[in-house]
């Protein structure tokens, strides 16, 4: 139906002929206003019946920008590669952090390098740091339980920075972190090591977080053949005893492990998560959709649908889970391999098995784990 807007109507003068021919018109309008709002209602009704639900938007509060490193940079392009995901993909908000780096690596890179463009869409973006600067200190330090005052006062000073600097907290910091390609550390320390104990303190004064990448040990184990040893040891040691350790030091800090769903050593299983998500009500676990080495600990099964000792624990823990799809984005201008960029292509996948996940999750569920969590842990805007 056609409105011409500027034209000045014509009045017509009243009378019985004038005034059964404006009923008649009149008639004829509504009837075609109610023939329209059936079409419409019809279509509506069709596309909630016979079609897919619309996608859940989400927040993914786990996510790297490749920009390049040293002297020539293009995180803006990073930037906007992200943004162009998130509305492809239904992503809200994003919370970007560096990964967690060591000294060997080449120029190791901190929140600083990405955070300025970040900055200019405050309602799409939040951030983390640390994972350039604290994680290397944490790493440098290495076993050794004593930790000298100056290297304390130095690591608590960078920490105060990143927070002054508006990050919601500190990531992505790692106590054991397997090498899954060349360029990819094996990092590795105790889960309570006197630093990452001086991080949660400073996290549960100033009501931040800690991501923590954990890649879980249960009991000691022949590193499988998939792992290239080295970089990555023959055997791997035990290491939850730490890592409890470490949740119970400080109760007020919020620690977030890191890739929830994605299991590599075949220990991190439900009924293990249970356990510690009753010991521990400072833990909170990200979900990554991405497959892992032990499918059985996956919260989907081949045909995408909820396993339901995952759907179990989800409902028992509703609000200790947030989504973490640990996807790297990269600027267009960034050419050439290394682990960042092979990561890169898997993003993909995770978007879409996120996007499986979300709807074969009872409604109720889906929006607490999908943005509601992440929402008040985070302490983001929607």
């Amino acid at each position: 139906m056609l409105f011409r807007v500027g034209t000045r109507p014509r009045v017509l003068p009243i009378g019985e002929k004038n005034c059964a021919s404006w009923r008649a018109v009149l008639a004829l309008t509504i009837l075609g206003i109610a023939a329209l709002g059936f079409s419409f209602l019809s279509t509506q009704g069709q596309a909630q019946t016979s079609g897919a639900p619309p996608p859940i938007e989400w927040m993914d509060v786990h996510v790297h920008l490749i920009g390049g490193r040293g002297a020539w940079r293009d995180y803006e392009g990073a930037v906007s590669a992200a943004l162009a995901v998130m509305d492809e993909a239904g992503i809200r908000k994003m919370v970007v952090m560096p990964p967690p780096q060591v000294s060997t690596q080449q120029s190791p890179y901190d929140y600083e390098s990405f955070v300025e463009p970040l900055k200019r869409h405050p309602r799409r973006f939040a951030f983390l740091g640390g994972g350039g600067s604290l994680n290397v200190m944490i790493h440098e330090a290495g076993d050794n339980a004593r930790v000298s005052g100056a290297l304390r006062r130095r690591f608590e000073d960078q920490a105060m920075e990143i927070l002054r600097q508006g990050a919601r907290g500190f990531g992505e910091i790692t106590a054991h972190h397997l090498s899954h390609l060349s360029g990819h550390p094996y990092e590795s320390v105790a889960a309570d090591h006197p630093l990452l104990l001086l991080l949660a303190d400073i996290s549960g004064r100033n009501d931040a977080l800690i991501d923590f990448h954990f890649d879980l040990v249960a009991e000691d184990m022949k590193a499988p053949e998939w792992l290239a040893t080295p970089p990555n040891p023959a055997v791997l040691r035990a290491n939850l005893a730490g890592f409890e350790r470490l949740l119970g030091h400080n109760r007020s800090a919020r620690i977030v492990w890191a890739h929830a769903g994605s299991d590599m050593l075949g220990h991190w299983t439900p009924g293990l998560s249970r356990k510690l998500l009753e010991r521990h009500s400072n833990l909170y676990m990200s979900l990554r959709m991405a497959p892992g080495r032990a499918p059985q600990n996956h919260p989907l099964t081949k045909t995408k649908e909820i396993r339901p000792d995952w759907l179990r624990l989800l409902r028992d823990f509703p609000d200790r889970f947030v989504l973490g799809g640990d996807q790297f984005i990269a600027s267009p201008a960034i050419q050439g391999g290394g682990p960042g960029m092979v990561f890169a292509q898997r993003a993909p996948l995770v978007r879409e098995r996120t996007a499986a996940f979300l709807a074969a999750l009872p409604a109720d569920l889906a929006g607490r784990i999908a943005y509601e969590n992440a929402i008040r842990l985070y302490k983001l805007r929607d």
